[in-house]
């Protein structure tokens, strides 16, 4: 078990050992039949270590070069060139979430439908959109602010998106994808 140095962790002898070893003949080094073989040296470990050595080599090579030239960003036709040239813009308006207990994921198509109705115009749906249905499906209720003053509220009540606003309040029926009237609205 033991090599020449003293280490055994270096070489393991198959096999058993020569019975001149045993009996302490004078040879100084005897010879054992087999040929010691190295604790992993089978050929999968040499390929395992070569294939973890370039694998580390290409993340470095990645993480150093970055991706700058190797991805590009998607061009949308519908928003033309000059809109997609210019940085997104700070409006007043934001979107903050409330906690509710009920959430919903509604679909974008949803969200346009609704902000629409409310009154908001297409680039203000281009900026809050997003914030409204991430508020919408994480906290359940979010309120669109101008300044300090609150213009919308949205919350998720079992089926339903309840919306208030000042000129009105609005129950959105999210099964079924369309307004439900209201009694409250409707006086």
């Amino acid at each position: 078990m033991f090599n020449q140095r003293g280490s055994m962790f270096a070489t393991v002898t198959v096999g058993s050992a020569a019975p001149e070893a045993l009996s302490g003949s004078s040879r100084a080094n005897p010879v054992p039949r087999h040929a010691p073989r190295r604790v992993g040296a089978c050929p999968g470990v040499k390929a395992l270590r070569f294939g973890g050595i370039l694998l580390a080599l290409i993340f470095m090579a990645a993480g150093a070069t970055g991706c700058n030239g190797w991805f590009k960003p998607v061009r949308w036709s519908e928003l033309g060139e000059q809109q997609q040239s210019k940085p997104r813009r700070e409006t007043a308006l934001r979107v903050i979430p409330r906690q509710n207990r009920d959430v919903a994921s509604l679909s974008p198509t949803d969200i346009v439908y609704v902000m629409q109705r409310v009154g908001f115009a297409d680039e203000h749906i281009l900026d809050l959109g997003t914030d409204l249905h991430n508020a919408l499906h994480f906290s359940g209720a979010a309120a669109i602010t101008y300044h300090k003053d609150t213009v919308a509220l949205f919350q998720v009540d079992g089926g339903e998106l309840r919306i208030r606003t000042r000129s009105g309040a609005f129950d959105y029926d999210l099964a079924r994808g369309r307004f439900v009237t209201s009694p409250a609205s409707e006086r």
